[in-house]
Formats: structure tokens, sequence, C-alpha cells
């Protein structure tokens, strides 16, 4: 899969900007995959096509966040 495919890119959006919108509600070890999907409107299937688990896109999160921050 291309990472620069515009259906990969709005979906890694998507997943990232639900697990953020989670981290406001609780905390990290409480959230699911499960969550993390419901609330972005994506399947597991997909989720794991892009990610190992919640720490690999936590990862993806925080490199995304701080890109600009040490580009």
């Amino acid at each position: 899969m291309k990472e620069t495919d515009l259906r990969v890119i709005k979906t890694k959006k998507a997943l990232s900007s639900s697990l953020l919108q989670l981290l406001e509600q609780q905390l990290f070890q409480t959230i699911t995959v499960n969550q993390i999907c419901d609330n972005a409107l994506v399947h597991r299937t997909t989720f794991y096509k892009h990610f190992y688990d919640k720490y690999d896109i936590l990862e993806h999160l925080f490199n995304q966040l701080t890109k600009d921050y040490f580009a």
C-alpha cells in the first residue's frame, strides 16, 4: 500500500483523530482498538492493515504531532 494513496492518508488520519478524541476522555490503558475503530467508523481489519496495535498508532500520532517541532 502506498503511503501517498489518498485512501490510506484519510484512514490513518481518521484513526489518529479517533485516538486523540478518546485520549481526551479516558486513559490510554483503557482504550481498545475496537473503540478507536468504532469512533473512526473503520473496521478492525482495516486498522490492522495500517497499524500493528494501539501502541503503534500512538507512536504514529506522536510523530505526526511533533514532526513540525523537530523539523
